[in-house]
């Protein structure tokens, strides 16, 4: 049978969460009268005022009662140094690991719940999310989230890892020492080298991989010197690239036949150069050389048309001969 020390703990937690809590609920959960509640609260509340604790509630962080029944603990950043996420907060989290799609249904449906566990108004937000989690399907059955803690601590243990990897059909054995982890476009990558290093056309000279795709991993030594040069830079790439692809910095210079602000949010360090008399913009890019780019850069069709580096240039001209080719449309004519 609970006692009172335990029925208080269990008290104080629910308030330390930053949660509304009702008197009515606790007297039937815990069987007592209503003044028994409210003497848990005051003993609560004085051990938190106390000098021995430091008084650490001081003047800003108190518990609040609306007259109905209800405490709630406020300010209580004040205490954990922490602020505790609102439900927009907690919204707008749902709807980025929705689109996300990376996670199978046991994981997604186990992660959604523990942020909206966490929130004042849960239904509200099941609401809000209801679609979405009817609808919801992974990218892969198998699951993810204990492959990135092997990845993890493989990085900061300097661990080398031993996987299995398939591309295109072809099935290798690896042994990398993870420096970092990276998520783009529906996959988390475990990375092992920099983000200017040999990408995906070398098959067994790979140092980027999908960490869903990994089997069979297993640590087989420890302790690993990552060099400097090999440091991967996540936020460099981001800003340089569109996709995961590794690459050289260059600057890319291209006329934008459509509204610049999908070229300036894309490529956060890029600046317009001039308005052309066509009603273009020119705008400069500082990007990769990779693939990812280019591929972007393919994706804009006719809206976009690339000044220099002459070899992007030249390489979008032949992909899209190429591409004519397979329709039976002529491309050598002058």
């Amino acid at each position: 049978m609970m006692n009172s020390q335990q029925r208080m703990l269990i008290i104080f937690l629910r308030l330390l969460s930053g949660k509304k809590i009702t008197k009515r609920e606790l007297m039937e959960e815990f069987d007592k009268q209503s003044s028994t509640i409210q003497r848990d609260i005051g003993y609560i509340e004085e051990v938190l005022l106390s000098e021995e604790n430091g008084g650490v509630l001081s003047d800003n962080v108190n518990i609040e009662r609306d007259g109905r029944g209800n405490y709630q603990l406020k300010n209580i950043g004040d205490i954990s140094n922490l602020e505790r996420l609102t439900d927009t907060d907690i919204l707008i989290l749902l709807k980025i690991l929705h689109s996300t799609r990376l996670f199978n249904q046991e994981e997604f449906f186990s992660l959604s719940n523990k942020l909206i566990a966490t929130a004042d108004n849960q239904e509200v937000l099941k609401q809000f999310i209801a679609n979405e989690q009817l609808y919801y399907e992974g990218i892969s059955s198998n699951g993810i989230i204990e492959k990135l803690e092997m990845v993890i601590k493989a990085i900061v243990n300097h661990n080398m890892l031993e996987f299995s990897y398939a591309k295109n059909g072809v099935t290798a054995v690896f042994q990398r020492v993870p420096n970092a982890i990276y998520f783009s476009d529906l996959y988390f990558y475990m990375m092992s080298s920099s983000h200017t290093a040999q990408d995906d056309f070398d098959l067994l000279a790979m140092n980027k991989f999908k960490v869903h795709s990994m089997i069979d991993i297993k640590v087989i030594s420890s302790h690993n010197r990552v060099d400097y040069k090999d440091k991967f830079e996540g936020g460099v790439l981001r800003n340089q690239g569109v996709l995961p692809f590794f690459g050289n910095p260059i600057t890319i210079v291209l006329d934008f036949y459509y509204d610049p602000i999908y070229v300036l949010d894309r490529f956060p360090n890029s600046t317009i150069i001039q308005e052309n008399d066509d009603g273009s913009i020119r705008i400069s890019i500082q990007g990769n050389d990779g693939y990812g780019v280019k591929m972007w850069l393919l994706g804009q069709g006719h809206h976009v048309k690339v000044i220099s580096p002459k070899h992007i240039r030249d390489y979008l001209i032949q992909n899209m001969k190429d591409t004519l080719n397979y329709y039976d449309i002529e491309t050598n004519k002058k």
